[in-house]
């Protein structure tokens, strides 16, 4: 998504649209200023990180619409990356709110510790999904400054597949790696989609309405969007699925929620690890028990793979 001109940038700046890393940002907010990164580095204590910059440099916040999934330790995680926070926002807390969260942790901390807080933070938090899902940025100088990172709070036991304890994990060694990672397991494209990039596709409707110019660069985008499709059924057909653990995680899923038994059969015969961990810190005989999905219930356990899950998953 890296071939489009000036212009071409322009006209979808004007729709409150702008390119980082190769992924889109919609509702895209005006480029930081010199004055606000100095604001930031005031509150934090310490200089920002090129990585965060570059990214403020094209939107200073926004939002993004796109798939991710963390490994937590082995609990591969779909995490919630929406928002990019900034002052001023209208979600759960903007940019300043997370800040002052993080500094009274940090003086928490601190006391429990029996020193004094020197008011300098470790970790910005730059995005996340209300409070469930926060991005963090490693602003402390040394080897990790720079470096990105993903934490999720944990829910109750009910919440099957979910994460019971709080998890962070480092995911990219900057901000262009992780957006690099942003990525869409179905389709928005096809018809009855009903995940991610929907809304990004309503944010392209004005240019869809707009003069011919505007229109094919409409259709640009919207074929960039198809590549960044998962697409493990390809991957299946050209005998190529072992060498992408996630798309066989992605082709397994598919397989029990579909209660497919004739694509397990498929993906046994390509070589896939049928017992493997998919989704949520389980493999698919838990997945299709929690699902109720007997046919491949049936499957899995006329072929002795047993149910596999980790003890945070229970």
């Amino acid at each position: 998504m890296n071939a489009f001109s000036a212009e071409d940038l322009q006209r979808l700046a004007r729709h409150g649209l702008v390119l980082f890393g190769g992924r889109l940002i919609h509702q895209a907010q005006p480029p930081v200023t010199d004055e606000q990164l100095a604001e930031v580095e005031r509150r934090v204590g310490r200089p920002l990180p090129p990585t965060l910059v570059r990214l403020w440099r094209v939107a200073y916040g926004g939002v993004l619409d796109y798939d991710l999934r963390v490994d937590y330790q082995g609990h591969i995680h779909p995490y919630s990356l929406r928002e990019l926070f900034y002052p001023g926002s209208d979600g759960y807390n903007d940019l300043w709110g997370w800040l002052e969260h993080e500094q009274e942790w940090a003086r928490q901390i601190a006391e429990e510790e029996g020193r004094e807080w020197d008011g300098r933070l470790d970790f910005l938090p730059i995005g996340g999904f209300e409070y469930l899902e926060r991005l963090y940025v490693c602003v402390e100088p040394g080897d990790y400054f720079g470096r990105v990172y993903a934490w999720s709070q944990g829910l109750p036991p009910a919440w099957a597949m979910r994460l019971h304890e709080d998890a962070f994990a480092r995911v990219a060694d900057d901000l262009e790696g992780l957006f690099a990672q942003l990525a869409y397991e179905r389709d928005p494209l096809a018809e009855e989609a009903d995940g991610s990039g929907l809304e990004l596709l309503e944010a392209l409707i004005p240019l869809e309405e707009g003069d011919a110019a505007d229109q094919a660069l409409a259709e640009r985008v919207k074929a960039c969007l198809g590549a960044l499709v998962l697409d493990w059924q390809a991957a299946l057909e050209a005998g190529a699925l072992c060498a992408r653990p996630d798309l066989q995680r992605l082709a397994l899923e598919r397989a029990v929620e579909a209660d497919d038994t004739a694509l397990l059969e498929r993906l046994e015969a390509s070589g896939v690890e049928l017992g493997q961990l998919i989704r949520g810190g389980v493999n698919g005989p838990v997945f299709a028990r929690l699902l109720k999905r007997d046919a491949v219930q049936a499957w899995f356990a006329a072929r002795g793979i047993a149910e596999r899950q980790r003890e945070d998953a229970q």
